[in-house]
């Protein structure tokens, strides 16, 4: 991918975010529950799936079905789901929108109201979902939602828990 920049800020460019083999930069956020996460202590042992997402994008929606039954099929395997909510919103207002959407999601759901993770993994086109490896590495980028998406991440995930 060239190393283009992006929007008006040329100190991000397209060549600055983390690609497959390279090592997941670590971010502590507050999930809708309150809880902190921070990703290093859940990579800890476990394959991530991890899922950039806005709360008013259609494919994003379309794609959390989909990350819940990975979630539970999975969650028992050593694999965690974590998505983080890139509107820039606390999680009192997440919680809401989640509510007016629709969605209810079983696996951890972050918010980055000051957008420090989503700036280091995302051009903020989503959703865009990683899987990182038990040793922090990543294994699987892919950006958009649609339709057999789904089995590539699955696939992923497989190949991830067998390395």
């Amino acid at each position: 991918m060239a190393n283009t920049a992006l929007g008006d800020d040329p100190a991000h460019t397209v060549g600055d975010l983390p690609r497959v083999g390279d090592k997941a930069p670590d971010f502590t956020l507050v999930g809708v529950d309150g809880r902190t996460v921070q990703l290093s202590k859940v990579n800890s042992g476990k394959v991530v799936l991890l899922a950039f997402w806005s709360l008013r994008c259609g494919a994003c929606l379309q794609e959390i079905p989909f990350l819940e039954q990975l979630h539970k099929n999975y969650g028992g395997k050593g694999v965690a789901v974590l998505s983080v909510v890139t509107d820039g919103v606390d999680a009192a207002a997440t919680k809401t929108i989640m509510k007016e959407v629709g969605v209810s999601p079983s696996y951890p759901v972050l918010v980055d109201p000051d957008f420090s993770a989503s700036d280091m993994y995302t051009t903020f086109v989503v959703p865009h979902t990683l899987i990182i490896d038990r040793k922090g590495i990543i294994r699987y980028v892919h950006t958009g939602f649609e339709s057999g998406t789904e089995k590539q991440y699955e696939a992923a995930l497989v190949q991830a828990l067998g390395s």
